[in-house]
C-alpha cells in the first residue's frame, strides 16, 4: 500500500480496478449468507446437544429442544453471536477480490493497535457509564417503576454474554459496515462521504427500529464512527463506542430480566437525546486524544485530515 494513503482508501490499492468494487460486494453478501447459515447451524447444535455451548442449558429451565432455542437467554445470545460469522466473509473478500490483507480493513498500520483500543474502550466506558447511570437517576426521581430482578444465575448469563460475546459481535459489525463496506464503496469515489452516509444506512436498517427518533440516533452514530476511523486511522474508537454502548445497555436491561431483541416500538426525544449527546462528547474526546496521541492517519505516518472533508492535508 503506497505511503500517505488513508483509512478510507486501504481498498484503493494497485490491483484496483473500476469493477472490483461491485464485485467485492457481491462476493462478501453471498459469503455472508453461507457463513451466518453455518454459523447458526453450528451455534445451535452446540446448544442443543451439548459442547462448549451446552453450558447454556445450565442457566435455563429444563425443556425440550424447541422449548430451549426458543427461551429468551437463547435467542438473545444467538442474535448477538451469529453476527460473529461476518468475520470470515470480510477476510476472504478482502484477500480474494480486493487483493489485500485482512489488516487494511482495521485501518492504516495493518494490524489493531491494542493500546489505542484499550484507551478509547476506556473513555466510552466513562461516557456510556455516565450516561446509563443518568438515565437510571432521571427513571428513578419520574416514579419510573423498578423491574424486579431475575436472580443470579439468569443476570450472570446476561453479564457474560455482554461481556464475552458482545465484543466480538461489535468488532464483526465494525469490520463490515466502518472497515470493508465504506472502504469499498470509497474505492469507486475516492471521497469518504458517499460511503459514509450509504453505509450509516446501511447499519441503520439493519437493527430493525421503527421509530424515526432511533433512526436519527442510529444513524448520528454509525457517522461518527466512521469519521472517527478516517480520522484516527482505524476502527479502534468506532469498535469500542459500539462495544460499550451495547455491553452497558444488556449489563443494565439484564436487572429486570432477560432484554427482548425485538426493537420496533415508539420512543421518546427524552430516550433518543441523551444518547446523542453521549455520541458527541465521545467522538470529540477521542478525536482530541488521537491528536495529542499523534496516531498515524495515514500509510507511513501520521498527516492532518481535515474534519470536513475528510481528506489528508499535506
Amino acid at each position: 500500500m503506497p505511503e500517505g494513503t488513508p483509512f478510507h482508501l486501504l481498498a484503493r490499492n494497485s490491483a484496483h480496478r473500476w469493477w472490483r468494487p461491485a464485485v467485492a460486494l457481491l462476493v462478501f453478501l453471498g459469503l455472508a449468507v453461507l457463513a451466518s447459515l453455518v454459523g447458526l447451524v453450528l451455534l445451535v447444535g452446540m446448544i442443543v446437544f451439548g459442547g462448549p455451548l451446552g453450558s447454556l442449558a445450565l442457566v435455563l429451565p429444563p425443556g425440550t429442544h424447541e422449548e430451549l432455542l426458543s427461551a429468551p437467554l437463547t435467542v438473545l445470545f444467538l442474535s448477538f453471536a451469529s453476527l460473529v460469522a461476518l468475520v470470515p466473509p470480510v477476510v476472504l473478500t478482502a484477500r480474494w477480490v480486493q487483493r489485500r490483507g485482512f489488516g487494511t480493513v482495521v485501518g492504516v498500520l495493518g494490524a489493531p493497535r491494542f493500546r489505542w483500543l484499550g484507551e478509547t474502550m476506556l473513555w466510552a466506558s466513562l461516557v456510556f457509564g455516565a450516561l446509563f447511570a443518568m438515565s437510571a437517576a432521571l427513571q428513578s426521581a419520574a416514579g419510573v417503576p423498578v423491574l424486579a430482578f431475575p436472580g443470579w444465575r439468569a443476570y450472570l448469563a446476561v453479564a457474560l454474554t455482554a461481556l464475552l460475546v458482545v465484543p466480538a459481535q461489535s468488532a464483526a459489525e465494525e469490520l463490515v459496515f466502518r472497515g470493508l463496506l465504506l472502504q469499498t464503496l470509497t474505492a469507486w469515489l475516492r471521497t469518504p462521504w458517499p460511503g459514509i452516509v450509504l453505509s450509516s444506512v446501511l447499519f441503520l436498517f439493519a437493527h430493525g427500529y421503527t421509530d424515526p427518533l432511533v433512526w436519527g440516533e442510529l444513524f448520528l452514530m454509525a457517522a461518527s464512527m466512521c469519521w472517527l476511523s478516517v480520522r484516527t486511522g482505524g476502527l479502534e474508537a468506532a469498535v469500542a463506542m459500539h462495544t460499550a454502548n451495547n455491553s452497558l445497555s444488556l449489563l443494565v436491561a439484564g436487572l429486570g430480566g432477560v432484554p427482548s431483541v425485538q426493537q420496533s416500538g415508539d420512543y421518546q426525544v427524552i430516550q433518543v437525546l441523551p444518547m446523542a449527546v453521549a455520541i458527541l462528547i465521545y467522538t470529540w474526546v477521542i478525536d482530541r486524544r488521537a491528536s495529542r496521541r499523534g496516531l498515524d492517519t495515514v500509510v507511513g505516518g501520521r498527516v492532518r485530515i481535515s474534519p470536513l472533508t475528510l481528506a489528508p492535508r499535506g
